[in-house]
């Protein structure tokens, strides 16, 4: 783009700006300039209108793009005027008037090989948006044939694994997410909104499905991603799935580390009240039951006050897992979670995949019949978690799969779902989804006493592993492994580690991988 001269900053130091994804500076700046008497030169008004969008505001991006479209006086910046209304209505739903907008700026903008390469991007965007797939993915071979540098090649990549996941195909969708990342590695200024949109996706699919290659990379790009404030949810969404395969890894250190982390970066009360949930999760599967107790606590003081049926995004699910804790402790309670979810509901925004995903189907399954089982309706309860385990097996969500298939083993007593259970969590062998569940035996006074991080230490203690490998486990040094063991022995008023283990013994079995 040329330079245009604004005063200070510059055009250039706001794009640049724009370009690093601080949104919120370079919007600031272009509304200060705007507030004089003088209107934005149109290629910042466009600029702005780009904004808009960026940060998920298509109602203001139309309205911005409406009122300057009359000062356009080029074919170019009518031609990316329209272009941008019709992203604005795709993103609102309104296909007729995006496609409108779109033939407008088709008309105006054939002899200008750039933009015509944005719009048919644009264009895909929008099929997407509306489920046809067919139709966005020619749009993307055209936006191929085109050759695009920049932005737009990764976007494009970003896309047509968007378009891969609508139909199923989730592995395909990570393998293009990969080949994306390695095209943000070889850039010389990787733009910072698709860096995270990439690494945030990647750690998403890692989360979700036993890859190491998806692993590796959300744990490398967690730290790499140049993150903005304007960037907060993809981060809190990436240190959320990375805390997730931590704890699949059997890293429940490392998993709690980064789950604290997301609950500090939490970009709304709907987000913190999730971020709690995962870890009441994690401390009540390994039996924490005094910590679990105390984050369950805050999520469910918290969630009384957040208005859930204003809210479209995927944070509702939070519902669904409230739900799923309180179903044992209180069915009551775990019910009036799964209305306050459908009284929302259809209000979700299925941004996983679509408008009618089949994993929100699955995850929604799930926590149904958990409930339906709390509440003693065995039958519909099963009918539910195999709705779940149907969707979870066929699209390679492995551990959910897993997880149902050891529910319907409990369910149905039918020895061949704990079978299916067996191979589908092959992968995650020192997960707790392998380990038996917390015994009943009252808990342990002495390891309630300990810290998180003590804790850690003693569990691995109990498996047997030594002084060097529980360092390497939790990338600690063997002196800070020595003194955590120390405070542990002190605790438990023992000198050795088979008097520990004699100990833990005496009262609740270990759990073994």
């Amino acid at each position: 783009m040329k330079t245009v001269a604004l005063g200070r900053p510059s055009f250039d130091e706001i794009e640049a700006a724009y370009r690093r994804a601080a949104f919120t500076t370079a919007a600031a700046a272009l509304d200060a300039l705007a507030g004089g008497n003088r209107p934005l030169p149109m290629e910042a008004a466009l600029l702005r209108t780009r904004i808009h969008l960026r940060r998920r505001e298509p109602a203001a991006a139309l309205e911005y793009v409406t009122r300057q479209a009359a000062r356009c006086t080029t074919a170019r910046s009518r031609a990316e005027a329209a272009m941008l209304a019709g992203a604005a209505f795709a993103r609102l739903g309104d296909e007729r008037a995006a496609n409108a907008q779109f033939e407008r700026a088709a008309s105006l903008a054939a002899d200008d090989a750039t933009l015509a390469t944005e719009l048919h991007y644009q264009r895909a965007l929008a099929a997407w948006i509306a489920r046809k797939l067919g139709r966005a993915e020619r749009l993307l071979d055209e936006v191929d044939r085109s050759n695009p540098g920049g932005d737009l090649v990764l976007e494009a990549r970003v896309l047509r694994g968007a378009v891969a996941a609508s139909r199923g195909n989730l592995a395909q969708q990570g393998a293009i997410l990969l080949d994306a990342l390695r095209l943000v590695h070889a850039a010389p200024e990787p733009p910072a909104l698709a860096w995270a949109v990439v690494a945030s996706q990647i750690a998403y699919l890692a989360r979700e499905m036993p890859s190491d290659a998806l692993r590796d990379a959300a744990y490398a790009e967690l730290s790499a991603v140049p993150w903005t404030d304007d960037l907060g949810e993809y981060r809190f969404t990436m240190l959320r799935a990375v805390g997730w395969r931590h704890a699949l890894d059997g890293d429940y250190f490392n998993a709690f580390r980064r789950l604290k982390d997301a609950h500090a970066a939490a970009p709304s009360d709907g987000w913190r009240v999730m971020s709690s949930c995962d870890r009441a999760y994690f401390a009540t599967v390994l039996g924490e039951r005094r910590w679990a107790e105390q984050e369950l606590s805050d999520a469910h003081e918290l969630a009384a006050s957040v208005p859930w049926t204003t809210l479209d995004g995927e944070e509702c699910f939070a519902l669904l897992v409230l739900a799923e804790l309180a179903a044992q402790r209180d069915p009551a309670l775990a019910l009036s979670y799964v209305a306050r979810y459908k009284d929302g509901g259809t209000r979700i925004a299925r941004t996983l995949a679509s408008s009618d995903d089949r994993r929100v189907t699955a995850m929604e399954s799930y926590s149904f019949g958990v409930v339906q089982r709390a509440l003693g309706d065995v039958r519909d309860a099963t009918r539910l978690v195999r709705e779940a385990w149907s969707i979870y097996d066929r699209i390679g969500y492995d551990w959910r799969a897993g997880r149902a298939a050891n529910l319907l083993a409990a369910l149905t007593a039918d020895a061949s779902w704990t079978s299916k259970a067996l191979v589908k969590l092959g992968p995650y062998r020192r997960s707790w989804l392998c380990e038996p569940a917390p015994a009943a035996a009252p808990p342990l006074p002495e390891r309630d006493a300990l810290t998180p991080a003590q804790r850690a230490v003693y569990e691995l203690l109990l498996r047997g592993l030594s002084t060097a490998q529980i360092a390497a486990e939790q990338q600690r040094s063997e002196f800070t492994v020595r003194n955590h063991v120390k405070v542990i022995f002190r605790a438990f008023g023992v000198k050795s580690r088979p008097a520990l283990i004699a100990r833990a013994m005496g009262t609740a079995a270990p759990r073994l991988p």
